[in-house]
């Protein structure tokens, strides 16, 4: 019995230790808007912490465009009078159809995983992440680079974010090696179609 009464003093002894170290940090010991507090500070808060962005992006377009257009011209004149009265009757017709079809379509998508570094803590609270991961295996170098903003609350408890929650987002994903160049039209072919 004697143990049960001081447990709780024991952990207000604690919690008042770790109130000044949270002061001289310059930060609160609990803080809803950043997700932080005085048990747990896991996220990211300052300049060159990293963030994990999970990137599951994907894209679809669709064009249709159809014309079809006629036009028909007649022009026709009685016989001639008097000198012309060796003219007959006479008539012309012109006539234009055009039809056209087109269609497009694109697709694609990336799924992919980049931990990028808070470049800058904006003045609304803010972060602006930067980072890139390059690959290269057999002499194919693949290369995602991803930059954009997001807000502190948006991040998980375990430092990730999907990349839904990015904005301004700019990814880049790109290659380089035998693969991609195998994919890449020749310089014959890139003239041919530069000049047709």
């Amino acid at each position: 019995m004697r143990y049960a009464f001081f447990t709780p003093l024991a952990l207000a002894a604690l919690a008042a230790l770790a109130l000044p170290s949270q002061a001289k940090a310059g930060r609160p010991f609990l803080d809803l808007v950043q997700g932080t507090g005085g048990i747990s500070d896991l996220k990211a808060l300052a300049v060159g912490d990293i963030v994990t962005i999970i990137i599951s992006e994907s894209s679809s377009a669709n064009s249709t465009a159809k014309t079809d257009a006629n036009n028909k011209t007649e022009v026709s004149g009685g016989p001639g009078l008097g000198m012309l009265s060796l003219v007959t009757d006479w008539g012309l017709t012109a006539e234009n159809k055009y039809k056209g079809d087109g269609k497009t379509s694109r697709t694609g998508s990336l799924n992919a995983k980049i931990s990028t570094r808070v470049a800058e803590v904006l003045e609304n609270g803010n972060y602006r992440l930067e980072g890139q991961r390059i690959v290269e295996v057999n002499g194919e170098k693949q290369r995602i680079k991803l930059t954009g903003v997001i807000r502190p609350q948006d991040v998980d408890s375990d430092n990730t974010i999907a990349s839904t929650y990015v904005a301004d987002a700019n990814i880049i994903y790109d290659g380089r090696g035998p693969i991609a160049t195998s994919h890449s039209p020749g310089i014959l072919t890139r003239l041919v179609n530069f000049i047709f």
